[in-house]
């Protein structure tokens, strides 16, 4: 089937913008920033929207959306920051972080063109033309003036239909994984209750003191100096790069990692973490956990996130990473963490953070169950991976008119 080939420019509408520091009211609005959009669920994370009076308003807040506006960010375009905007947010505004594709609905489907914007056509396009070596991204022009399939409308609909349906199957998997993360949080809650409470009278420490008795041995993240690799340092085959984007369900996402060879274990002073070390991102995306398995034996640390080695005779990594996934140590972590104008909270910030260490054979106790849940949770990512793929395929499939 030969479909016609057009610019995305050519099918939207123009997008209103305005200069929130600039009002005279005091009304608030809700502000949709970069770290809004949920990259790998491809929507608005509620929890990451703001409401701001314009005196706080941020220089980047200048778009106003409309449901069904498309977002596509502009920066880091390998990451693939797109989603639609739900009605809830009808009048919000956007950061000019983002493209705002508002279809023209005489001409393109919106949920046509959010799936395209999804496409390995779309997103290699887009890297390819990104320019920077250290934060790379593309300008709204180069977004609109890249090709998209255009079919008749009718068709353009069926086609959306038919991806929302499986698109619907990858999202009940990833549901699944995320009722598994939160029935451990909830066997940790059962186990050694509320830490904030800690009704059993565990020794509760700062991170910092944990350090000085032992327990753990050593905190660190990526290098901060000029030596940070660069995009074209990255290389195919080597050792991942963990930034706070790659990791997620507990896991470091060695398929969305990029990769540095051995010299840049000479070159970077720091940041070199090993298998059973836990790591918490702490730029960004703060609070994401893992415990790192043995797929390598180093990993080199962005300066977004952190390990931590311990001292596994007294305290075990796999009851650490519990402890920093339940809600008591979340809610702190990211209180802590919002202070800053940008998500964060260092490694000093870190250690003033508080401990709960219960006895070791109670940590085992947790580790068993965890263990075996663990299991569960790789078929369940497995199945999630596998549908992906499907989806991936079929949509391919869909925009080359195979369908």
């Amino acid at each position: 089937m030969s479909w016609a080939s057009v610019s995305i420019g050519d099918c939207v509408e123009k997008i209103a913008s305005w200069n929130p520091s600039r009002s005279a009211g005091d009304t608030p609005f809700l502000y949709i920033d970069l770290s809004s959009v949920d990259k790998d669920k491809k929507e608005v994370d509620r929890s990451s929207v703001s409401s701001l009076l314009p005196s706080e308003a941020p220089s980047r807040a200048r778009q106003l959306v409309k449901s069904g506006d498309v977002l596509v960010a502009t920066v880091r375009p390998n990451l693939n920051g797109v989603a639609l905007v739900p009605e809830e947010y009808e009048g919000a505004t956007a950061s000019t972080g983002y493209c705002v594709l508002r279809p023209d609905h005489n001409l393109l489907d919106g949920k046509y063109l959010y799936y395209w914007v999804q496409t390995g056509a779309f997103v290699t396009d887009m890297m390819e033309k990104a320019t920077g070596a250290n934060y790379p991204a593309v300008s709204d022009k180069v977004i609109k003036e890249s090709k998209i399939p255009l079919e008749i409308f009718e068709e353009q609909k069926r086609i959306a239909t038919i991806l929302d349906k499986a698109d619907a199957i990858r999202r009940k998997r990833q549901q699944a994984i995320q009722l598994a993360d939160e029935f451990l949080r909830a066997v940790f809650l059962d186990m050694f209750g509320d830490p904030g409470r800690n009704k059993a009278n565990w020794p509760t420490i700062k991170i910092g003191q944990a350090i000085e008795l032992g327990y753990i041995l050593e905190v660190q993240d990526g290098n901060h100096g000029n030596d940070h690799p660069k995009v074209a340092d990255f290389v195919d085959e080597g050792y991942p790069f963990v930034a706070a984007n790659v990791v997620r369900n507990g896991k470091v996402l060695f398929d969305k990692c990029y990769y540095l060879d051995e010299s840049w274990i000479r070159k970077l002073r720091i940041g070199f973490a090993k298998p059973k070390d836990v790591l918490i991102s702490h730029k960004g995306s703060l609070g994401f956990t893992a415990v790192l398995d043995d797929t390598f034996d180093t990993y080199i640390f962005s300066p977004q996130t952190t390990y931590y080695r311990v001292d596994r005779s007294r305290l075990d990594p796999i009851y650490l990473k519990g402890y920093f996934d339940s809600d008591y140590f979340q809610n702190l972590f990211k209180k802590e963490g919002v202070q800053s104008t940008r998500a964060y909270i260092g490694i000093t910030r870190q250690k003033e953070l508080p401990i709960l260490i219960p006895p070791v054979e109670s940590q085992q106790r947790f580790v068993e169950v965890a263990s075996r849940y663990a299991h569960h949770i790789e078929r369940l990512g497995l199945e999630r991976d596998a549908i992906s793929e499907l989806f991936f395929s079929l949509s391919k499939k869909a925009f080359s008119g195979g369908l």
